[in-house]
């Protein structure tokens, strides 16, 4: 939902002035927002110690988490050619060390940063011109939403309780930037997006060698069912002119999604299958996690490949009140350690007590078994490592709490 904006002091304070001032956006501008906010309860349990036992880890405990927050501003020029700027947030802290310069001083020179702490980052989530010249065929220029993980996110519904499988793992990314094409035929009997981008994702605009490519097509043959298929081959944004003469692989994905909806029944699932998005650091030992695409000049990078499904259901018993639940299993390295692998779930009921906001109260579940993982999510947009550094240890994630959307 959206409110269209006649003044806007916001444009003073990003600015930086010192004196208010008003700026009339015009009928053909809106702004909006939409936020994610949970109060919850984890436990983080590895198996790290000596003998298999359990410790606790980062982030175990209590605490209130804003992991998303989005201003969302949209502008029309004309019939055909629009703009969109959506920016996100993420919480950060550093580590630093006194250097000497060469004029004889000292300066405090970036050795760490990790994405959750006590400084929050502004970046921009999306920022495109778009040409929509008819409704098979709209261009985008900038950064624009990736083809398949909001799609995958538009048939599950419950993006504010947990991402999408792939999104959380690391094997796809939400926005880029690059080039896109979108277009639907029929009364949206076929729809497709086709996207030509840089690789990193959009908090990582780097300029690169060689492109990535992402494609998805859905159709929608009745009102109630919806099926998808879609692609990813490409550099994950981390080739460039020093390092195009090294080995190095291509990451590549196969996707597949249905949803369906009768009444108020929602049930769906995806399967995947990635390749060379992540492998394990050798073959001795499972800390899984690490770029697969390049390594060095004489090291080239090992292959694998990961592969796995998630499946979810909801019931609107009413307008207001909502039961819905997912499982996702996923094998995470079938060339280097074939017994790695994560599983998750989460159960909840949710309340909307007016349109603009979602209540939930959710219970998740996380296990890791014979080795390690990194998952993008836990506490304010950071991340957990959950399992142990050898293909012997376990780890478990619990979470319970309660979560909030906001959309203004």
């Amino acid at each position: 939902m959206r409110k269209t904006v006649i003044t806007a002091a916001i444009l003073t304070s990003c600015a930086g002035a010192t004196t208010a001032m008003a700026a009339d956006l015009g009928a053909n501008t809106t702004v909006g927002g939409e936020f994610f906010a949970d109060f919850s309860h984890i436990q983080l349990e590895n198996q790290t110690g000596p003998g298999g036992a359990k410790v606790e880890a980062v982030p175990s405990g209590n605490g209130l988490d804003v992991k998303r927050f989005y201003l969302i501003v949209d502008h029309r020029f004309n019939e055909i050619w629009s703009a969109d700027f959506t920016s996100d947030a993420q919480f950060a802290s550093a580590g630093t060390t006194t250097v000497s310069t060469p004029g004889g001083g000292t300066a405090n020179a970036l050795t760490t940063q990790t994405t959750s702490g006590g400084v929050t980052e502004l970046m921009i989530k999306k920022l495109y011109l778009e040409g929509a010249f008819s409704k098979g065929f709209a261009i985008h220029i900038g950064a624009y939403t990736s083809p398949w993980a909001p799609f995958v996110e538009s048939l599950y519904g419950y993006r504010y309780i947990e991402k999408t499988s792939l999104d959380r793992l690391g094997y796809a990314q939400t926005a880029d930037w690059g080039v896109n094409a979108t277009g639907v035929f029929g009364a949206n009997l076929v729809n497709y997006s086709l996207s030509v981008v840089e690789g990193a994702g959009y908090k990582n605009p780097t300029r690169t060698k060689d492109v990535d490519v992402e494609g998805r097509l859905a159709v929608n043959p009745v009102s109630w069912l919806t099926l998808g298929a879609g692609f990813y081959s490409g550099h994950l944004g981390q080739i460039n002119a020093t390092n195009n003469s090294f080995p190095k692989n291509t990451a590549t994905r196969a996707d597949l999604a249905v949803g369906v909806h009768i009444v108020g029944l929602h049930v769906g699932g995806e399967w995947y299958q990635a390749k060379n998005f992540k492998t394990v650091n050798s073959f001795a030992v499972s800390a899984y996690g690490t770029s697969a695409v390049v390594n060095t000049a004489t090291v080239g990078p090992v292959s694998d490949k990961a592969t796995g499904f998630s499946s979810w259901v909801s019931y609107d018993f009413t307008d207001q009140w909502q039961a819905f639940a997912r499982f996702d299993d996923t094998k995470l390295s079938a060339n280097v350690n074939p017994n790695l692998r994560d599983e998750y779930w989460h159960v909840g009921a949710a309340f909307k007590p007016i349109k603009p906001i979602d209540i939930a109260l959710v219970v998740k579940n996380e296990k890791v078994e014979h080795g390690s993982n990194s998952v993008s999510g836990g506490d304010a947009n950071g991340s957990y490592t959950i399992g142990g550094s050898s293909n012997t240890r376990y780890g478990w994630f619990h979470e319970y709490g309660v979560y909030v959307h906001y959309r203004f």
